[in-house]
Formats: C-alpha cells, sequence, structure tokens
C-alpha cells in the first residue's frame, strides 16, 4: 500500500481524470477537458516534492483501466543491453520501445502499425557488430510479444527474436550477400513486412514511410534510408526521431477513431519520469513539435503527465503556469502562441505541504503529542513533502513508546532503526561521495568560507576536498536555483539575514547536512575544528566581518566571548548595526548535544544571572538576550509568552542605556517580539542621522 499523497488532490482527482476521461477510483466516465488539440502536463519542482509519488498515485490508480506507459528516463541507458555503446539506439528510442511495451497489450486492435517497422529498422546492424545484434535481438522480442505477434514462451527460442536476427543474418550469408547495414536493414524491413503485416495495412504503412522519407523510390527504401539515417547520428538521428515520435503519436491517434470518441473512451496515459535529462528535453521537444505543426483542430488522444527537476520558466518561456489550486475546475490551458512548442506545455509547481497537512500526517499518532510538534516540524521541513513524510511516521511511531519533544525530530529513528535524518539525506544526496562533502561544508555561510574550509579538510586520504565540486553538484541538481521560489516557502531562510548568498541555499538540505556533520565518531573535535577554521577565516578579512567571528565562536566555544564583545561594542557601536550583529550572530548552529547542554530558556530567564555576580547589569541583559534570541531562532522552539516578552523587556531596558540608539532598540522592543512568536524575521529600523 503505497503511502498518502497530502495536497496532490487537485491533480489526481481533478486535472488528470478530466483529461483521461476517468475518475480515479471508480467506474465513472469523466467530461473530457479538450476534446482535440490537448497539453503536456509538467510537474516540476526539487528533490523530493513528491513528483514521482504522483506518478505512482496516478499509476496505481489508471493502471489495468486505460492503457498506460511509464518510463523512468533518468534510467534509460541506451548501451545497457549490450555493456558498451551501440549506434542502433538513443535515448528517444529506448523510451519509446518502453512505451509500445506497455501500451501495446491494450491496443491489441491496432497496435503501433507505423512505429513498429520503424523500430525494427533503426534496429539493423553493422557487419560484425555483434553488440548492436544482441541489442537488436533483445529489442525485437520484447516488440513481438507485446505486439502479440509471438507468444511470450516462444522468446528467444525459433519464432522469437534471437531467431529472427539469425534468419536474417542466414538469409544473407545463403545468398552471398554483403552484411554491411544497408544490406541487413534491407533484410529486416523485408522479413518484416514478410512475416508480420497483412497486405493492405502493409500498403498503408509503406505509403506512410514513403511520404515521409524524401528521395526514396518506395516504403520500404524509405525504411532502410531511415535506418542508415539514425546509425549516422547528428542532425540526421534527430530527424529520424521525429518521425519516430509522428509514428507513435498517430498510431494511438488511429487507435481512438471516431467510434471511440462518440463514446466518450478514456484516453492513454503515458508517465514520464525525470524529462529534465538530455533524452527526456529531446523526446518531450520532439512531441510539443509535432503538436505545435499539426495545429489546433488535430486530434491526439495522448495524455502526457512528466515530471522535471527544477524549475521550467527558461526553457519553456510560453508554457502556461498553474499552481495546484487553479487547477480544481479547469485546467486554464490554451495554446496562446501557436508557433511556440513550449506554449504546449502546462507547468504545475508542487507546492510545499502546509501546517494543515502536516496536522493530517500526525493525527495517525495512537497517543497526545507535544503541541509545539506539528509547528516545529512544519517549521524544520518548510513544508517539503519527503522530509515531511519521513519524519511524520517517525514521530508517530516513537509516539506509541513515549513522548516526543520537539528537539528530538532530527533524532528519531525509522522502522528499521535507522536514523531518520541520514535516510532523509540519503534520499536527497543519493551519491555518497557528494553527501559526505557537503556534510563537512555546509556550516559553511558563503561560498569563500567553503573554499577556506574545503583546503583545511581532507577527503579520501589527504585530497582535499573539492568546494568548487560541491558547488557544482548543488547547482545541477537544483539545490541553487530559485531557492525561495521552487522549495519552500513555508518560513524564511533566517541564515540570509546578512542579505549574502548560502553555500547550502536550501534551509531544509542545509539543516539536515549541519545536524549530520555534529555527528560521528569524533563529532566533537570535528565540529570544534569547522568552526575554528571558519573563525579564523573572517578574522583575516578584518572587522568588518566581526558578526561572522563572534557566529562562529558561538557555535564552537560557547557563548562567555560572544556576550563580553557585544558588551563592549554596545555603546560603541550604532544601535541599528548591534542589533543586526545580534541577528547574525543568534543564526549560529547549536554545539554537539554529547558536549553541551541546552540551557538557553533557562538562561534568559535570569536563571543563571548569579554567575555573573561580577559584571554590570548591561552584560546581564546582553546574555539574557543572546541566549533568547538563540534559543527562539531554532525551528524546534516553542515560542513561549515569557521568553517572547522577555526579549522585549531586554531591549528596552538596554534603548535606556544606549548613548544614541533609544529610537531604534525600543522599537526593536515592540517587533521581535511578535516576529519570534511567528517566526518571521526580526526587523531593524535604521538610526537616524544625527544634527
Amino acid at each position: 500500500m503505497r503511502p498518502h499523497l497530502y495536497a496532490r488532490d487537485p491533480l489526481l482527482h481533478a486535472l488528470v481524470p478530466r483529461l483521461v476521461g476517468l475518475a480515479p477510483a471508480k467506474r465513472e466516465l469523466v467530461r473530457q477537458e479538450h476534446p482535440g488539440d490537448q497539453p503536456v502536463v509538467l510537474l516540476t519542482g526539487r528533490h523530493g516534492m513528491g513528483k514521482t509519488a504522483v506518478l505512482d498515485a496516478l499509476d496505481q490508480a489508471y493502471r489495468g483501466r486505460v492503457p498506460l506507459g511509464r518510463v523512468d528516463v533518468a534510467e534509460v541507458d541506451p548501451a545497457r543491453h549490450a555493456g558498451f555503446p551501440a549506434s542502433n539506439t538513443s535515448a528517444v528510442v529506448e523510451v519509446l520501445v518502453q512505451l509500445v511495451c506497455d501500451l501495446a497489450p491494450a491496443l491489441s486492435r491496432t497496435g503501433f502499425p507505423r512505429l513498429l517497422p520503424g523500430l525494427f529498422a533503426i534496429s539493423s546492424w553493422h557487419r560484425g557488430g555483434d553488440h548492436e545484434r544482441r541489442l537488436a535481438r533483445v529489442r525485437i522480442d520484447r516488440l513481438l510479444v507485446a505486439c502479440d505477434l509471438q507468444k511470450a514462451d516462444e522468446a528467444g527460442q525459433d519464432g522469437g527474436g534471437g531467431d529472427w536476427t539469425y534468419e536474417v543474418s542466414e538469409g544473407l550469408a545463403h545468398t552471398g550477400g554483403q552484411q554491411d547495414l544497408e544490406a541487413v536493414a534491407t533484410a529486416v524491413v523485408t522479413q518484416y513486412f514478410r512475416r508480420h503485416t497483412k497486405t493492405r495495412p502493409a500498403r498503408a504503412v509503406r505509403e506512410w514511410y514513403h511520404g515521409h522519407v524524401a528521395g526514396s523510390d518506395d516504403g520500404e527504401a524509405a525504411l532502410v534510408r531511415l535506418c542508415l539515417r539514425f546509425h549516422q547520428g547528428g542532425a540526421y538521428r534527430h530527424a529520424v526521431e521525429r518521425l519516430l515520435v509522428a509514428a507513435f503519436v498517430e498510431d494511438l491517434a488511429g487507435a481512438y477513431g471516431r467510434w471511440q470518441r462518440a463514446n466518450r473512451t478514456p484516453r492513454p496515459l503515458v508517465l514520464l519520469d525525470n524529462v529534465h535529462t538530455e533524452g527526456g528535453e529531446q523526446l518531450l521537444d520532439l512531441i510539443l513539435e509535432h503538436r505545435a505543426a499539426a495545429g489546433p483542430g488535430a486530434f491526439d488522444p495522448l495524455v502526457l503527465v512528466a515530471t522535471r527537476l527544477g524549475d521550467a520558466t527558461a526553457r519553456y518561456p510560453d508554457a502556461t503556469r498553474r499552481q495546484l489550486t487553479e487547477l480544481l475546475s479547469t485546467s486554464g490551458w490554451s495554446r496562446t502562441t501557436p508557433a511556440s512548442t513550449s506554449a504546449g506545455l502546462l507547468v504545475v509547481p508542487l507546492a510545499p505541504l502546509d501546517l494543515d497537512d502536516v496536522l493530517l500526517m500526525l493525527d495517525r499518532a495512537d497517543a497526545p503529542l507535544h503541541r509545539q510538534l506539528p509547528s516545529a516540524l512544519h517549521a524544520l521541513t518548510r513544508g517539503h513533502p519527503a522530509g515531511s513524510a519521513l519524519l511524520g511516521a517517525a514521530v508517530v511511531r516513537a509516539a506509541g513508546e513515549r513522548t516526543v519533544g520537539p528537539d528530538e525530530l532530527l533524532d528519531l529513528r525509522t522502522e528499521d532503526d535507522r536514523p531518520v535524518a541520514e535516510l532523509l539525506l540519503e534520499r536527497l544526496i543519493p551519491h555518497p561521495q557528494h553527501r559526505d562533502h557537503l556534510v563537512l561544508l555546509s556550516p559553511a555561510p558563503d561560498r569563500d568560507a567553503a573554499d577556506t574550509l574545503a583546503s583545511r579538510s581532507t577527503g579520501v586520504g589527504t585530497a582535499p576536498l573539492p568546494a568548487a565540486e560541491a558547488a557544482r553538484y548543488l547547482e545541477e541538481e537544483h539545490w541553487t536555483a530559485d531557492a525561495a521560489n521552487t522549495a519552500h516557502t513555508a518560513a524564511p531562510d533566517e541564515a540570509a539575514d546578512d542579505g549574502r548568498p548560502r553555500f547550502v541555499p536550501d534551509p531544509f538540505l542545509r539543516d539536515l547536512l549541519v545536524h549530520r556533520a555534529r555527528g560521528g565518531p569524533d563529532e566533537g573535535r570535528r565540529w570544534q575544528h569547522t568552526h575554528t577554521v571558519l573563525r579564523e577565516h573572517y578574522e583575516a578579512l578584518g572587522a568588518a566581518h566581526e558578526a561572522d567571528v563572534l557566529r562562529h565562536t558561538l557555535a564552537a566555544s560557547g557563548p562567555d566571548p560572544v556576550v563580553t564583545r557585544l558588551t563592549e561594542r554596545f555603546d560603541q557601536q550604532d544601535a541599528a548595526d548591534w542589533l543586526r550583529a545580534l541577528r547574525h550572530i543568534t543564526t549560529a548552529p547549536h554545539p554537539p548535544r554529547a558536549q553541551w547542554t541546552d540551557q538557553r530558556a533557562e538562561i534568559a530567564r535570569g536563571a543563571h544571572d548569579h554567575l555573573r555576580a561580577d559584571t554590570d547589569a548591561t552584560a546581564r541583559s546582553v546574555n539574557r538576550l543572546l541566549h533568547a534570541v538563540w534559543y527562539l531562532r531554532e525551528t524546534y522552539a516553542e515560542p513561549l509568552d515569557d521568553l517572547c516578552d522577555g526579549v522585549g523587556t531586554e531591549l528596552r531596558y538596554l534603548s535606556v542605556q544606549h548613548p544614541s540608539g533609544h529610537a531604534v532598540l525600543n522599537r526593536a522592543a515592540q517587533t521581535w517580539p511578535v516576529s519570534l512568536r511567528h517566526g518571521w524575521p526580526c526587523p531593524i529600523e535604521p538610526s537616524q542621522p544625527q544634527p
């Protein structure tokens, strides 16, 4: 049983049922939207936003009920059958082969009369190309079985794909013909029509290819020419792939004739995952080009739902873009720019979950939960679906045994007793080496700091960890672009208070990486080393980076030197600048819990004031304020009234002590408690110039 999907009903129960013409959970026809020209639905988002989960749900809802094909384009490897490159395949061809194998059994009345001879023709092999012949044998075997041209138990036997290619080679050898590519292609095409077509349909197919391949004497010669062009590669191959896609679409249209349309027969559904890959972009472009060239009056029954990692705005500028909530009653799509291929797209970014979705997830718990737990989970994940689901399941599981505190979320374990944070990182960053690099570099606030940290760290053996490689990986995997718009909107990225771009811009991913950086057998020593390196890096940059120095001092050495320096600077520094420093310093990650006990709330309440009896009232106030803000800015912190009010109290007291910053500090005393209660950024009004 698949896990429940949250906040995706507009796709699963509204848009796709209207496109297919069939309800997802019952035998009920739905009025079909876009009866002629229709959009390709492209779901976009980052890793873990639920793109594949939506395809899983659609697969489960419609498989066996409508012709359905599904391919993960990222897993299509043209050479995987042969073990090394072959000239008779490509990613587009492999996807088409898989779709034929998925769809043909449900289209047995017509099958794929145009596409099949084209796929057979390009499968031809060069003389001595044993790897190409093996790939052709496997492909032909699959296609014959899927299209009901041979029984499954005959595969690889007489009459099967192995016998099929063997007969071609034997026939050429028997006649003394040269087994070059053209001769093989001629024999393959001849044998296909002799074995697998009847006279009238074969004539129509020959005429179709003759009409689409210029310079050919007849249909069979056109198919041979098609094969030669495909093996040439480059623009020739692209043109052949365009024709094969046209054959695929027209075969589907032929299977849905006037009678099927009159009876509102549900349409075929194709699910393509990861079309941001090179092969995926090529295939999607070819389908969009075909639809744009066909014009708005052409009938195309194919319902295509695809997923793309990251954003699609730059590549598809004329696409229609809709939020999930806008799809409940209509797609809102029309081909506004007929000449543009991207106008055929309906792009739907998958939005983060909201707090209500998290509450529904946690409703499965058998025991009452801590009141702050739903808000803490949502603040931590920023509504990230995969993160929310895994952490929510871990909370529900643990709640049956004990009370789970909000600060324990990343320390929970999965059903098979693995750390849930570790599993999440593996899913979001599957490559182990990149994951390890990013864990070590994640405490670095910016790229320059990451470079310094990398130069003082080692990976395998004594090789320095390449910060450039880690940054490139983040960019390629869309963890950097449009961080504010495409990732999570549930909570602000507090670590970006100073306006500088973060080395790991996504706040949830960064929190996971930093949490992992605290762990390990030498957690304390490595944590200290990391923040010592970063502190020294900012010290070398001069006085302008004092807040950065104090931030890493707080993370590694504790609050005492930070309180001392903030107190010294209090009446020497502009009040607005002092607040900016405080705000930035309190984004410091807390130390590993094995070496540190979180007493920030108690210190903020004044419980440790007696330990600072030798300091003045201003120093004690700064100490309480620092600990209160540092604690309340944690994603798991409960914004208790006494702590939030205490921030206001301390700022009001300090406003009286500052020689020129009364107005700025007094205004912060009013706004910061409200902001901290709601998880908003703490605002700072600029100081007024002195007369």
